[in-house]
């Protein structure tokens, strides 16, 4: 049974498609059953039920696996997380059952499917240092501060410019992302930070505007920008929209993740989720979101911003299923709310 090995390897399909066959058979008494891949898992669909393998980022291909169960009109969805993925099996578990769908989800131990106990989303972390001195020299240079599991960073139109790091003591370091900080430090070593930050934060300022020129500054992190450009055109008549990082730790600035806005208005709480691209993992970050324990207020209504040429009907199908009151909307709709 397939236990290890990793996404990359050529063979690894051909592996998950016969694992997926044997478990069907010895589980579910489906035999020769057809296996479909689709990208990042595997999945055997009868009209007894969908069994589907997530091989990559399962807590988030799990939109992939609504979309695939609906699509097909099965009865019931199990989820298998094989060994590779067992910690954030539980994470897929609690997801799943923000559903009004039937799944369920198992972990693959040897050649045996384990049911899978839901874990509670972990608290926000703190910073672990003082923020005020770094809070002050990112608002001084134009930036905007950002706390998210207890990292601070500044950004400009929702792109980060700089962040704080552990280096023998907390440190402010100017850049786009890791490798662009060590750069920077290599040219400017210890010139004043905020001389360094004011001039990065005006030129990313000059591509991260709606008619800039083609450029890598503007095609990083653009759910951050939609979010940001939201949140600066609604902040008088929204004065309670505040930004909220995603339940779980955001990865690379090129990884797909919804950015997340909370508005308190007449006492309704209404979570955004804005998100680009055809990213069916969104509609399970913003459900997951949704009963995070970090809100201070019981979220309503889940609203999920997409750019209008992928307001795809499977977005609607699986909002639809939401225990919380989802719907999905173009960026251009945003003006009617």
């Amino acid at each position: 049974m397939l236990e290890t090995g990793t996404v990359g390897d050529d063979r690894r399909p051909a592996l998950i498609a016969a694992a997926l066959q044997s478990l069907a058979r010895d589980h579910r008494n489906l035999v020769d059953a057809p296996v479909v891949p689709f990208p990042g898992g595997a999945g055997i669909h009868d009209p007894s039920g969908s069994f589907v393998w997530l091989d990559i980022q399962p807590e988030r291909l799990l939109g992939a696996a609504i979309a695939l169960h609906l699509r097909r009109g099965t009865s019931r969805l199990d989820i298998v997380i094989p060994d590779i993925h067992r910690d954030v099996a539980p994470t897929v578990a609690r997801r799943a059952a923000q559903w009004n769908i039937p799944i369920e989800v198992f972990s693959l131990e040897e050649k045996s499917l384990q049911a899978v106990v839901p874990a509670p989303a972990p608290p926000e972390q703190e910073c672990k240092f003082d923020i005020d001195p770094f809070r002050s020299v990112i608002s001084e240079a134009g930036a905007e501060v950002v706390i998210e599991h207890g990292l601070l960073t500044g950004e400009v139109a929702g792109l980060e410019v700089c962040r704080v790091v552990f280096e023998d003591e907390w440190r402010l370091r100017v850049g786009v992302g890791s490798q662009d900080r060590e750069a920077f430090h290599t040219l400017h070593g210890d010139a004043p930070i905020l001389d360094s930050l004011v001039r990065v934060v005006e030129f990313v300022q000059t591509y991260r505007q709606p008619t800039a020129d083609p450029h890598p500054l503007n095609r990083l992190s653009p759910e951050r920008w939609m979010r940001s450009t939201f949140t600066s055109e609604r902040s008088q008549a929204s004065p309670a929209l505040a930004h909220m990082p995603g339940v779980l730790p955001r990865g690379s600035m090129s990884d797909a993740s919804p950015a997340f806005a909370v508005s308190e208005l007449d006492g309704v709480s209404t979570l955004f989720a804005f998100t680009t691209g055809a990213d069916l993992g969104a509609l399970v970050d913003a459900a997951d979101h949704a009963h995070w324990s970090a809100h201070q207020s019981e979220v309503s209504e889940i609203v999920v911003v997409v750019d209008g040429r992928n307001r795809l009907p499977v977005l609607d199908a699986i909002a639809e299923r939401s225990v919380k009151p989802m719907r999905v909307i173009s960026r251009s709709e945003l003006a009617s709310l």
